[in-house]
């Protein structure tokens, strides 16, 4: 006789692992698993993490916040597209999902580090080129401020499904 949930958390569990099941053989957006749909959501996804700064900065509030919402959208149809092979824990993948989104961690980390290492480098080099006697006041709006801060989560959100999604083929479909 199969045991059945009696804690609450045996009943998430269950709850969830019926859920994540689902999402693995779901086929109502096959559209968005082929190769050139995932790379498509990549560009879009990517231009929009990248227009949140300027779109906080320039824009304001509202429209900010329109742009972090379309890219927060790109990054859950980017899951849905890999079937959340980046986000979910072990015991939901295969040996070699896990691997997959092992690799899309240390990649994802490295163009994480290295974009937020070049903006810093950027603000030094500018920094030092508008100091006199080593001396530079800095103001940053609101706008700016929440620009960067959303543009640096946004960013690293959907950087590991970006890089499942480029290094994918896509699935086949009939």
């Amino acid at each position: 006789m199969p045991h059945l949930p009696s804690t609450a958390r045996e009943r998430e569990d269950a709850d969830l692992q019926r859920r994540v099941d689902r999402l693995q053989r779901d086929v109502r957006f096959q559209w968005l698993r082929t190769r050139g749909a995932r790379l498509v959501l990549v560009a879009v996804t990517a231009l929009l993490c990248i227009g949140v700064l300027p779109a906080f900065a320039l824009g304001g509030g509202i429209i900010g916040s329109v742009v972090a919402a379309l890219a927060w959208l790109g990054w859950l149809l980017l899951r849905v597209s890999v079937r959340l092979v980046a986000d979910l824990p072990d015991r939901f993948l295969d040996e070699r999902q896990r691997a997959v989104r092992d690799r899309a961690y240390l990649d994802a980390y490295r163009i994480f580090a290295s974009i937020v290492g070049g903006l810093a480098t950027i603000g030094l080099i500018a920094f030092t080129l508008a100091s006199e006697n080593d001396a530079v006041t800095l103001t940053i709006t609101w706008g700016q401020g929440i620009g960067l801060t959303m543009f640096l989560l946004v960013l690293a959100s959907v950087l590991p499904s970006m890089v499942v999604a480029v290094r994918d083929r896509g699935e086949v479909h009939d």
